[in-house]
């Protein structure tokens, strides 16, 4: 398939557009034997690698911009996939499989706290390990301020796993 890089310039383009279109208007001409075709192989290709370049492209690269943003994704949007496997795995049981999900987003991001919050989950539900499911969770309550969700949520879950140690040990 004939295709043009984006980069080149609009008179390169132009000058490709008309000699596709002016391709196909005069082999169509002379295989038909229809002479309008043949006379209309110059300005119909002028008129339609205008209207390709500045009605199908100009508008293209718009949208483009508008549903693929140049800007950067933030480091943690692009961590949320990899968050949402570890609380499949650990949905699922894989708490192995979770935990080094989760050891790996920390590495990236060792402050991330909704990856402390789920590793808090993982280790005290998967491997009982109050400890470090207490540090995660301490970590949780520093990093978020106290009037959001995930603080009270990693505050209730701290005394859950609090009271579960103190009744084991």
């Amino acid at each position: 398939m004939l295709s043009i890089k984006p980069e080149t310039s609009t008179i390169k383009r132009f000058i490709f557009c008309f000699i596709l279109y002016f391709s196909v208007f005069f082999i169509i001409g002379a295989f038909t034997g229809k002479t309008i075709l043949i006379v209309l192989s110059f300005p119909c290709p002028i008129l339609l690698s205008i209207m390709t370049i500045y009605i199908v492209e100009k508008p293209a690269s718009v949208s483009g911009k508008i549903y693929w943003p140049s800007e950067k994704i933030p480091p943690r949007e692009q961590l949320s996939a990899d968050l949402a496997r570890a609380r499949y795995s650990k949905g699922t049981g894989h708490f192995d499989e979770a935990l080094s999900i989760i050891n790996q987003i920390l590495e990236k991001d060792p402050d991330f706290p909704d990856a402390l919050y789920l590793k808090a989950h993982i280790l005290w539900e998967g491997f009982e390990n109050s400890k470090g499911a207490l540090e995660s969770l301490i970590r949780v309550m520093e990093l978020v301020k106290d009037n959001e969700p995930l603080y009270h949520w990693a505050s209730n879950y701290y005394h859950e796993v609090k009271k579960g140690h103190i009744i084991e040990n």
